[in-house]
This record gives C-alpha cells, sequence and structure tokens, in this order.
C-alpha cells in the first residue's frame, strides 16, 4: 500500500513538473511576439527639417476630412509606404496621449500599432522591414507631436522629410 501510495506521489510530481515546463515554454514563447513597429523619441521638436503639418483629432473616423495620411517612397522597395496616426485617448493625470498608427507597407504588408503615453514635442518612428524582412529604423522620427490641445482633442503632427531619413537596422539602436 505505501510503495503505490509513493508511485502515485511521484507520478503527480513528475505531471506536474512537465507541466510546469509546458508552461513556462508557452509563456516564454509567448512573450516573444512580433515587435512594435513604433518608437517614441522624448523632445524631439526643433531638430528636424519639417516638411508637412496634420492635425489629428482624437477618435476620428477614417472619413475624417483632416486626414493625416503621408505616403512616402518605401527605402527599400520600388513602391511607396503610408503612415496614418490617429489620436485615441488623453491620459490628463500624465499630460499624454496614446496614438494608433497604421503603417501600410507596399507589397508587404499593413501593421496596426498603438504607442501610449506620448508627449508633446516627442517624436514617433516607425520601423519598416527591409528585403531581407529585418526591421529598420530611420535616422530621425517619421513625425513630431509639436502640440496636445488641453483635454487631448487634438494633436499638432509635424511630418519630418522623408530623403533626410537614413535607415538602419534596429539592433544598431
Amino acid at each position: 500500500m505505501k510503495r503505490w501510495m509513493l508511485l502515485l506521489l511521484l507520478l503527480v510530481i513528475i505531471v506536474l513538473a512537465v507541466s510546469l515546463l509546458v508552461l513556462r515554454q508557452r509563456l516564454a514563447s509567448s512573450s516573444q511576439l512580433s515587435p512594435s513597429h513604433l518608437a517614441r523619441t522624448p523632445h524631439s521638436a526643433y531638430k528636424y527639417d519639417l516638411c508637412i503639418e496634420a492635425f489629428a483629432y482624437a477618435h476620428a473616423s477614417p472619413d475624417e476630412p483632416h486626414k493625416t495620411d503621408y505616403t512616402f517612397h518605401d527605402p527599400f522597395r520600388m513602391t511607396d509606404d503610408t503612415i496614418i496616426p490617429y489620436l485615441m485617448d488623453w491620459n490628463a493625470s500624465e499630460n499624454t496621449a496614446s496614438f494608433k498608427v497604421i503603417i501600410i507597407v507596399g507589397q508587404v504588408n499593413t501593421f496596426t500599432e498603438t504607442i501610449a503615453h506620448v508627449r508633446a514635442l516627442d517624436g514617433i518612428s516607425i520601423m519598416l522591414p527591409d528585403k531581407q524582412n529585418q526591421l529598420q529604423r530611420a535616422s530621425e522620427p517619421q513625425f513630431i507631436v509639436s502640440s496636445l490641445s488641453r483635454g487631448g482633442g487634438i494633436a499638432v503632427l509635424d511630418f519630418t522629410c522623408p530623403q533626410q531619413w537614413r535607415w538602419k537596422s534596429v539592433s544598431t539602436f
């Protein structure tokens, strides 16, 4: 009888150990989700040449007449890419906003990313896959959040000039 109890206890311990290993493996693989295609650069205003200004309205629908679309030549392919920032939510206690950015990489894919804790004068960089599908980041942000209205209803976005962007592997940043 004691032998059966000991075997049963040993079996329970083995099943528990295997379950923990499987759980750990799944958590490790789920934390390696696709990387974000956005990065925030604090205090980026007044450092770059600016090409276009746009106004982003909080929770604007896609048919909003004030467009924030910005199209530029893809540095890795013979096509155009488009970024579309949307002002989403305002965090009054931090004076920050969150943005949803749609990144349309011509001939590759469309990515929808969000970025939070963005302050006025911060820059937002996008990361694009090169021909080997390695993420590349430009030397300067693609747009600057030049100002945020009180209450977060409007953001003024200034897009930097694509001819000045120098792309490098994300791993070198």
